[in-house]
């Protein structure tokens, strides 16, 4: 899925770690009654309701598999989860395989095409089109109609993230948020008052220039302003589209929207904060030493919610700002990661369960506790989350101005061909202006769009 930023890499030691949870009396064997791929769920559990997973399961020992990417620390994270979900259902085993970013889409192509894929396993936003099209996800709306669960209780950009128009074949479990961090002591020691509400882009280049310091005159800083990654949409650029009043799709989503002085200027903006005003390095200075502000050679980064825990093991005295306004006002992007269910698992019902658990109160207040990602269910959104850390309300009120990250088939071949252009012309050398660039793409981006609608 073209080049991703920080948030998925995690040492090769971990990648593919399994966890077994199971209480006890759990089972270890999958049950053949309940049929794979149901599409018409059974009878409701006697204590079924609407709670979002608090409500016990009452079908056959089952075992699940549940699949996720993630980093180091989610893994006991997703056990106490787990856990949580296995004391309510004790007899439903679940084991957990944790995997880096790219092997996980592998092994999960691997094993859809072989038949056996896992029961339950976590999905990207962007890129749900693309396997809800190759219909091998169950369609939850025969569930959700049945229990009459509420899927009002979850952000509605999420919840719309996983709908068609054959059906709701996901529920979120997290969202991924863009905001402003920041050095607080190279803030004060250069006596610049905190980014707030009231920044644009113009008071962004201001202060980035003076947090700017070639301190040993080798004509390259010591210390920048500003720091993002450029190798992926979701880290700054949607987000500068967006806020200069343009868009990357068309209303209807059939074509690009890219092609306008808005969205240029919000691309333009990104490459004269390397190559114009000089407060963000040029790319290839930390491609291979990696997220400068993490090093502390940045005083600002524009990036994910996913870095809070990052930046704490790394000892920083940071803190979280909006991202500054621009011409057309607040603009950010939010990415949901979903839970789905595979059409042929064995064990539909304990899978509606979990998927059910993963977005309720009590597993989100442990979402909530790794601090990489914002809790999609609006409980927990709306009071506990906005004290789990300095910055949370940030995060939190940013869903009211958030632009949801594209999501439709052919995302990654449109990804790929947008990307490498604005990487090789744009960003790390400015060989063509925002516009130029786009204007060379275009067309095969719109051919990509038609070939998969």
């Amino acid at each position: 899925m073209g080049t991703w930023n920080a948030r998925w890499r995690i040492g090769g030691a971990l990648a593919a770690m399994v966890l077994a949870v199971s209480a006890c009396g759990g089972s270890t064997s999958s049950p053949s009654a309940s049929g794979g791929g149901a599409a018409t769920p059974a009878a409701p559990p006697a204590s079924g309701g609407a709670s979002g997973g608090d409500t016990g399961y009452s079908g056959p020992p089952a075992t699940l598999e549940y699949s996720i990417w993630g980093d180091p620390a989610e893994i006991n994270n997703q056990k106490a989860i787990v856990e949580g979900f296995t004391t309510k259902n004790p007899t439903i085993t679940v084991n957990v395989t944790v995997s880096d970013w790219e092997p996980y889409w592998d092994k999960l192509q691997t094993s859809i095409a072989g038949g056996d894929a896992p029961d339950v396993f976590a999905m990207d936003g962007p890129l749900f089109p693309d396997y809800q099209s190759r219909d091998v996800l169950l369609d939850l709306k025969p569930f959700i109609d049945r229990d009459g669960y509420d899927l009002t209780q979850l952000a509605d950009q999420a919840v719309a993230d996983f709908t068609t128009p054959d059906g709701q074949f996901g529920l979120p479990r997290d969202l991924n948020v863009i905001a402003l961090y920041y050095n607080k002591k190279m803030f004060d020691d250069a006596g610049i008052a905190y980014p707030d509400d009231t920044w644009d882009w113009d008071k962004l280049v201001e202060v980035g220039k003076q947090l700017t310091k070639d301190t040993n005159g080798d004509g390259i800083p010591d210390q920048w302003g500003v720091y993002t990654e450029t190798t992926d949409m979701e880290n700054a650029w949607s987000s500068f589209v967006w806020q200069s009043g343009g868009d990357i799709l068309s209303a209807d989503g059939t074509t690009s929207a890219l092609d306008t002085d808005e969205a240029a200027a919000g691309l333009q903006f990104l490459q004269d904060l390397i190559w114009k005003e000089k407060v963000s390095p040029d790319p290839a200075l930390f491609a291979e030493t990696g997220d400068a502000f993490e090093q502390g050679v940045a005083a600002m980064e524009i990036n994910g919610s996913w870095l809070v825990p990052t930046d704490e093991a790394a000892g920083l005295d940071f803190g979280i700002a909006p991202l500054p306004k621009g011409p057309a006002g607040a603009a950010t992007s939010v990415n949901p990661t979903g839970a789905v269910i595979y059409k042929n698992t064995e064990s539909p019902e304990a899978a509606w369960e979990l998927v059910k658990y993963l977005a309720s109160p009590a597993a989100q207040e442990k979402i909530m506790a790794l601090k990489a990602s914002v809790p999609v269910n609006k409980e927990i959104l709306g009071t506990t989350y906005a004290d789990a850390f300095d910055g949370a309300q940030v995060f939190a009120d940013a869903l009211s101005y958030a632009h949801l990250k594209p999501s439709f088939r052919g995302y990654d071949d449109f990804n790929t061909t947008l990307q490498t252009e604005l990487d090789e012309n744009v960003f790390n050398n400015p060989t063509k202006t925002a516009k130029e660039a786009i204007a060379a793409v275009n067309d095969q981006l719109n051919q990509i769009l038609a070939d998969n609608q």
